[in-house]
């Protein structure tokens, strides 16, 4: 009996192992970008896991990581979040998207101390980048540090003012306002005040600096070629 079992599982194990490699990675991308924009984040995080799987040759095991750690995040799984993608800035110390989502899944759990280290590791990788100032700013904010909040702040304002970019120009020079006023009142006024700004970054990040095309760059590159999941 207890071989008939063992028989049966390795059958079944053969059948959904066969049933991966029929999916090209393409299929599989595409699958897991439709079910995220459907709204079925729960289904879509499936696909990202065996996405990462690929060969990391096809930059798609980073760039599933990363989708699957800022998928967990918009389910409000912080810690699933925290820790794919830590394991994802291990192994690609030098990727600023993956530190950027890492910052920001640890700032979403209000781990102030570790996203610092964090944004800060991001300014390391692109050192004009304004938003990431704009993270580490909020984040030393939410560790009541308000002075270093402001001088951070007012790096990233000088750096949108020099890319034009008017939007987020204004906006740090109403958060540098907000946080001086914040002084005057007690820890908790600011606490919603801070969580939407720490989304608006991540929203920020995800629609106009995350470029999944550098990831994919293959893709258009082998078009009758399937790359069969491993």
């Amino acid at each position: 009996m207890f071989f008939l079992r063992l028989f049966f599982l390795f059958f079944f194990n053969i059948l959904a192992t066969t049933e991966v490699l029929a999916i090209s990675p393409e299929e599989l991308f595409k699958k897991a970008h439709t079910l995220e924009g459907d709204g079925f984040l729960e289904e879509a995080t499936q696909s990202w896991e065996k996405l990462r799987k690929l060969d990391s040759r096809l930059n798609f095991s980073i760039y599933a990581q990363i989708k699957l750690g800022t998928t967990y995040l918009k389910l409000k799984q912080f810690q699933k979040s925290i820790d794919i993608l830590k394991i994802t800035t291990r192994s690609h110390p030098n990727n600023f998207d993956a530190h950027f989502s890492f910052a920001n899944s640890l700032s979403a759990l209000n781990n102030f101390p570790d996203a610092i280290k964090a944004y800060k590791k991001t300014i390391i990788l692109k050192p004009t980048e304004g938003l990431s100032y704009v993270g580490l700013g909020l984040s030393l904010f939410g560790s009541s540090d308000s002075k270093g909040a402001i001088k951070i702040l007012l790096k990233a304002n000088k750096l949108f003012k020099e890319k034009k970019n008017i939007s987020w120009y204004r906006d740090t020079r109403v958060m540098i306002g907000q946080i001086k006023h914040f002084t005057k009142f007690p820890p908790h006024f600011s606490t919603l005040w801070l969580t939407n700004n720490l989304k608006l970054v991540r929203d920020t990040y995800e629609n106009t600096i995350f470029d999944s095309k550098q990831y994919l760059p293959l893709l258009s590159m082998q078009e009758k070629t399937n790359f069969l999941l491993q």
